[in-house]
């Protein structure tokens, strides 16, 4: 099942414009910020510079206005820039160039199209998407053979694939172009402490390998190239729910080499689980190709011990949540704490928030560089998680937008979904901006169970067994 919605609007492109059509002009800067430079008498010394020293100028320009105004904005000073002299202009056909403002700007590894200027193009345009509210609406469809109408209540994202966790400890994967049911993960049975001891309370893709929790304290692991039809997943870590308590959230992280040294299904990385029920014992902290527990401690979720024994054996919303940024620090919460250290040293905590802030925990979310947590007064504050340097701020206009919100965000924007007042999704640009709200979206109302962002797509799971995807992606001709 799909559709298509579309708010944006196109209009002609300049002969020299490298980055298309839909890319603001200089206009759209606000007054006293970054402007890239476009005077006639700087064109004399522009053209005997050395192309090495122009493409290390044109990646600073990008840089810069992408720090003052946002990612979408490093296209304009760029289009600009290159309209100078045909010096410019022969440098912006350096795909080396592209490549190094790829990395910087949209942070893509790797080539997915012919050039890398048209990979820089083909993010831009998609992050413009989110913003007018462009995009694909799709309803993924599970394997008829398999059980039906379970309960999803934990979503992943990656480049290509959507997993989905259910109430009865299974992992269903999709793959992203074709939409289509490609694998299925199970889990041991093992003891039932609790109708809902076996459901999946995290998930975490690192390359071909994705790894799932369990209520009960399970971890496992298995490789998502395993071809279709279920699979039994290893069991990487054994739960112990009496001395650990309830694993409520799962997160984890590649290290930059996890590529070398991979043997099967490990790689290098960090694995962290937060529990709830055993006071001094909210973490546990795992190395990734080992799989040995490497730190045991913390006291965030020791108020919700009594809430965290429920979940075993009650459908309710998650009393904690965890994240994990690109440069290993970690974010939790719960609804009257949160908290973020280093991996590194987990026995330090970098902020210790609350309880004179209250927090919605199905709200926090974390893209490589920041994380977003909502406060229960509606205030919702975007901060990186390395300094908690604040990024932006606003408000959620109405009381009722709290009620059932579910948050997440990727490198520009941050989307919630509230079951009513309809339309229930909103995206909201994390740069400072008097009007923060891009777009609302009607997307089908409902109580939710989960959300998730990637850069190209939002996945929401609901109450009534169904999964909604939506695609910001741009169609390539």
């Amino acid at each position: 099942m799909s559709s298509t919605s579309s708010s944006s609007s196109s209009s002609t492109s300049t002969p020299y414009d490298p980055v298309g059509a839909d890319i603001p002009g200089p206009s759209t800067r606000r007054a006293g910020q970054f402007e890239g430079p476009s005077s006639s008498r700087q064109r004399a010394m522009y053209e005997v510079l050395p192309e090495p020293f122009l493409e290390a100028l044109a990646t600073q320009v990008a840089v810069d206005a992408a720090n003052y105004n946002g990612r979408v904005a490093a296209a304009s000073a760029l289009a600009t820039l290159f309209q100078v002299c045909s010096t410019w202009r022969e440098v912006s056909r350096s795909d080396l160039l592209w490549e190094r403002l790829t990395r910087r700007i949209w942070r893509r590894t790797y080539r997915l199209r012919a050039t890398w200027q048209l990979e820089f193009i083909y993010w831009h345009r998609t992050a413009r998407n989110f913003a007018t509210g462009r995009h694909s609406f799709f309803m993924p469809q599970f394997d008829p053979s398999e059980q039906q109408g379970l309960m999803c209540r934990c979503l992943t994202l990656s480049d290509t694939h959507l997993a989905c966790g259910f109430v009865d400890g299974t992992v269903r994967l999709f793959d992203l172009e074709t939409r289509a049911h490609v694998s299925t993960y199970l889990s041991q049975h093992g003891e039932l402490l609790g109708p809902f001891s076996h459901s999946v309370s995290g998930i975490v893709i690192i390359n071909s390998v994705i790894i799932f929790a369990r209520l009960d304290g399970d971890v496992y692991v298995d490789s998502i190239n395993n071809g279709p039809g279920p699979s039994h997943a290893r069991r990487a870590v054994v739960g112990d729910v009496v001395n650990n308590g309830v694993l409520v959230g799962l997160a984890g992280i590649g290290l930059s080499d996890t590529g070398r040294g991979q043997r099967g299904v490990r790689v290098r990385g960090w694995w962290v689980g937060l529990f709830a029920g055993i006071a001094g014992q909210a973490f546990q902290i795992w190395d990734a190709y080992s799989w040995e527990r490497v730190f045991l401690g913390g006291s965030l979720t020791d108020a919700e011990a009594v809430n965290g024994w429920h979940m075993l054996t009650e459908l309710m919303p998650p009393v904690g949540r965890v994240r994990v940024t690109e440069r290993e620090f970690v974010v939790a919460c719960t609804a009257t704490r949160l908290v973020c250290f280093n991996l590194r040293s987990p026995e330090v905590l970098l902020r210790d928030v609350g309880p004179a802030t209250q927090f919605v925990v199905s709200s926090l979310d974390a893209s490589p560089e920041a994380f977003v947590v909502v406060e229960t007064s509606g205030v919702c504050t975007v901060r990186r998680a390395s300094t908690y340097e604040r990024l932006s701020r606003f408000r959620l206009r109405r009381a009722s937008w709290l009620r059932g919100l579910l948050g997440c965000m990727n490198l520009g924007y941050v989307l919630t979904y509230s079951p009513a007042p309809a339309p229930p999704l909103r995206v909201w640009d994390i740069e400072p901006r008097p009007e923060p709200l891009c777009v609302t979206l009607a997307v089908r109302g409902g109580d939710g169970n989960s959300m998730v962002a990637s850069e190209r797509h939002v996945a929401i799971s609901r109450d009534d067994n169904s999964i909604d995807l939506l695609d910001f992606g741009v169609q390539d001709p």
